[in-house]
């Protein structure tokens, strides 16, 4: 087996670290809104939730606010690897499949009732 070169070793460290970002985005988006929303969904606050998640009051009126979805992917040939892997990040964060499957239909429920009720009161 030969050794990586330097342009090798580069790109595997450049891979690595996007990856990373890919996993922090998904923590800092879709799992902090799952939380969020769930959190509401079983009566607390917005405060309470902000005091228990460690976010401020913001970030959650940000979460509890936003319709659950994915955003855009960055162009890139890699990305459909880095999302086919998603599943496996929301499993192992949730438990397992049926756990995290569980944790986003909560979500789309969270849209279709809350969302949903708030979007007609200026109506």
């Amino acid at each position: 087996m030969t050794s990586p070169d330097g342009h090798d070793l580069a790109t595997r460290r450049r891979d690595a670290r996007w990856v990373v970002r890919h996993l922090k985005f998904l923590a800092d988006n879709y799992v902090d809104q799952a939380l969020v929303m769930e959190a509401l969904f079983r009566g607390l606050s917005q405060s309470e939730v902000a005091k228990l998640l460690g976010m401020s009051k913001k970030t959650v009126n940000t979460h509890a606010r936003m319709p659950f979805m994915r955003n855009a992917a960055l162009k890139d040939s890699r990305v459909d690897d880095l999302m086919r892997n998603d599943r496996e990040f929301f499993a192992y964060v949730w438990g397992s499949d049926k756990a995290a499957n569980s944790a986003v239909a909560r979500c789309k429920q969270y849209d279709r009732e809350r969302l949903l009720v708030e979007s007609n009161r200026g109506v």
